[in-house]
C-alpha cells in the first residue's frame, strides 16, 4: 500500500506541473476555444483511469499507471531539455523547450493505459480526446507534428511495458493438458 502512495503523488505531481506549464500563453496570438479545450483535454485520460480503477479497487492498475505516466513524463521532460527546438511561435521570453509535446504525451499516457488495461471499448475515445490535446497543441501552433507523433509514441510505448490486462482476482483462467487437446477453465466468484 506504501507504493501506492508513492504512485499516486507522482501521477497528482504530474498533473500539477501541468497545470503550471498554463502560463505559456501569455501574449500569445492562438489562446481560443480549441487552445484552452485542449489544456482541460490532456487531463481526461489519466484522472478518469485513475479514478475508475481507485473506484473498482484495481491497486495494480493504478501502480501500472503511475508507471506508464511517471516514465512517460520524466522521458518527455528529458528530452524537452536536452534537445533545445524552438517552437513554431516563438515568443521572446520562451526557453525553446518544444519537442516533445507534454501535453500530448501526458494525454496518451492515459489513453493507452485505458486501452491496454480495459479494452478498445473504452480506450478508443479516449485515444480520441488525446488525439484532440495534440491537435490543439499544433492549432495553438506551440509544436509541430513531430513533436506531437513521438510524444503520443512515447506515451503509449510505456504502456507496452508497464500494463497488463485487467483481470478481476475473483476470476482465474487455467488451460490444463486432455488427451488429444487441451481444456481451458474460467473461474469466477460473485
Amino acid at each position: 500500500m506504501k507504493k501506492l502512495h508513492i504512485y499516486l503523488f507522482v501521477v497528482f505531481a504530474l498533473i500539477v506541473g501541468n497545470v503550471f506549464a498554463a502560463n505559456e500563453y501569455r501574449g500569445h496570438p492562438v489562446n481560443d476555444r480549441i487552445t484552452r479545450l485542449g489544456d482541460i483535454a490532456q487531463f481526461v485520460p489519466v484522472l478518469s483511469a485513475l479514478a475508475y480503477s481507485s473506484f473498482i479497487q484495481d491497486w495494480r492498475g493504478v501502480q501500472q499507471l503511475g508507471l506508464a505516466t511517471g516514465s512517460t513524463m520524466a522521458t518527455t521532460y528529458t528530452l524537452k531539455y536536452t534537445i533545445r527546438e524552438e517552437r513554431p511561435y516563438e515568443p521572446e521570453d520562451s526557453k525553446g523547450h518544444t519537442f516533445p509535446s507534454g501535453h500530448t504525451a501526458f494525454a496518451f499516457a492515459g489513453a493507452g493505459y485505458w486501452q491496454m488495461r480495459y479494452g478498445w471499448y473504452v480506450g478508443a475515445p479516449m485515444y480520441a480526446v488525446a488525439a484532440f490535446t495534440g491537435y490543439s497543441r499544433n492549432h495553438a501552433r506551440m509544436h509541430n507534428w513531430t513533436d506531437i507523433v513521438v510524444a503520443s509514441s512515447i506515451g503509449i510505448g510505456f504502456n507496452y511495458l508497464f500494463t497488463t490486462k485487467y483481470v478481476p482476482e475473483n476470476t482465474r483462467i487455467s488451460v490444463s493438458p486432455t488427451d488429444g487437446g487441451a481444456m481451458l477453465q474460467f473461474n469466477t466468484m460473485f
